[in-house]
């Protein structure tokens, strides 16, 4: 046995080496943040809360099919409209459910999308979604998409329904995020 050999069974390295780096975070400064008070700022591409347009929605059925878990519902019917003296069949959107608690916020239904803007997005930088009763609460259909009832949004971001577009959770108020 070589003296290094020696030397490395008797005295414990492994434990040395494993102290430095817990003595190093020892004496930085903490992060806490004050949570209710404060609130962190998400980064640019941060996947909040999702964003709905029934108006952009085509009904294709591509982010349900792209979802990898099964969490989007979508129902629709055929309605006959009459255009310039012509009878046209025209897909209706009757529901459109997302089950949020089993979410991963991956974004490939919002890259299935084959609208411009896209109908279906997860950029809005709004994260506060708690709830008591995560069976009724974390059930969005449409309607609550689009309205964001129960979500708390994050400072100047607003909702679907008032103007937000994919890309500018601020719906082009231009107002400074914080």
């Amino acid at each position: 046995m070589s003296f290094w050999g020696f030397l490395a069974s008797v005295l414990p390295l492994e434990l040395a080496q494993g102290l430095s780096v817990t003595g190093r975070f020892f004496f930085k400064r903490k992060a806490t943040i004050q949570y209710p008070e404060v609130k962190p700022v998400p980064k640019d591409r941060f996947r909040g809360m999702f964003g709905f347009s029934e108006e952009r929605c085509i009904v294709c059925h591509s982010c349900a099919k792209a979802c990898p878990i099964d969490i989007i519902h979508i129902a629709d019917h055929f309605e006959e409209v009459e255009v310039e003296g012509k009878k046209r069949k025209k897909k209706v959107l009757d529901r459109y459910d997302i089950d949020v608690k089993r979410c991963m916020f991956c974004g490939l239904c919002e890259e299935a999308c084959p609208t411009e803007p896209v109908a279906i997005w997860l950029t809005t930088k709004s994260y506060e979604t708690a709830a008591y009763e995560r069976n009724e609460r974390l059930y969005f259909t449409k309607e609550r998409l689009q309205s964001w009832d129960g979500v708390r949004a994050y400072p100047g971001v607003v909702t679907p329904a008032e103007g937000q577009m994919p890309g500018d959770p601020t719906g082009g108020s231009g107002e400074p995020e914080r």
